[in-house]
């Protein structure tokens, strides 16, 4: 008997509760699906990238076996299209940090972030009722705005096996009271989470890990030498995170 075929990736297109249009991909690991369907992580990126940001990670989860959605963030890559017309984040328009802030801040408002964890939520509920996929192992993870994002909408997410961060940073972009329930959520989880960081990231990862997981014996954390933010950090913790993951799902 022939090989049988591996499954197709699926374009996903997911309507924001403001009427923006979420694009992402499902991923499916090479093979024939398992009894019950493969683990799902629903990965958002980091301001300013892709879905694509989350290659590498991508490509380590599915030879773990697990199918991974990565989408475009609101205003990123491809999710633009608002009820309105285009909506795109601003991006510097200058190389140092100063105009990096103005940019991230400058897009909190016209791009609505505070509607990230809700995006998140609804990108892993079209994700949870495909084909091949068991809606009873979840994965979050996220980065930067993305990374406090998916913390926000963690609570909410069913069959939940665990969230993972990389620089987990702009909480203000949510709510003036975005680290009091990312706390909140953290100590009142039936889930764990790896929070990681580099040590000097200038977007204040490192203190948000710390202060988002002390005294939580099931919230694991990894704070690396260096300043790179986000998935600048993934060699750095590749081991960590593919260890956390491969014990949530198995």
């Amino acid at each position: 008997m022939s090989r049988a075929p591996d499954l197709a990736p699926l374009t996903m297109t997911v309507l924001a509760g403001d009427g923006l249009l979420l694009a992402g991909r499902l991923d499916y690991p090479a093979g024939v699906p398992p009894a019950g369907g493969w683990p799902l992580a629903v990965l958002a990126h980091q301001y300013p990238g892709t879905r694509d940001t989350w290659a590498p990670l991508r490509t380590d989860l599915l030879g773990l076996g697990v199918a991974v959605l990565a989408f475009d963030q609101r205003g990123h890559g491809e999710s633009i299209r608002g009820v309105g017309g285009p909506v795109v984040i601003d991006t510097p328009r200058d190389f140092d940090e100063l105009a990096f802030y103005h940019a991230f801040v400058g897009s909190i408002q016209r791009v609505e972030f505070s509607r990230i964890s809700d995006d998140i939520l609804r990108v892993a509920a079209w994700g949870a009722v495909q084909n091949f996929i068991d809606g009873t192992r979840l994965v979050l993870g996220g980065g930067s705005v993305g990374g406090t994002g998916a913390l926000l909408a963690a609570p909410s997410v069913k069959g939940l096996r665990g969230v993972l961060t990389l620089g987990a940073a702009g909480a203000a972009a949510h709510g003036d009271d975005a680290h009091e329930r990312i706390r909140a959520a953290l100590s009142a989880a039936a889930w764990p989470a790896l929070l990681t960081s580099s040590a000097d990231d200038a977007f204040e990862g490192a203190d948000n890990v710390r202060r988002w997981s002390v005294g939580l014996a099931h919230v694991m954390t990894r704070i690396v030498p260096g300043s790179a933010h986000a998935m600048g950090i993934y060699y750095d913790v590749r081991e960590d995170v593919l260890g956390a993951v491969r014990g949530w799902v198995s």
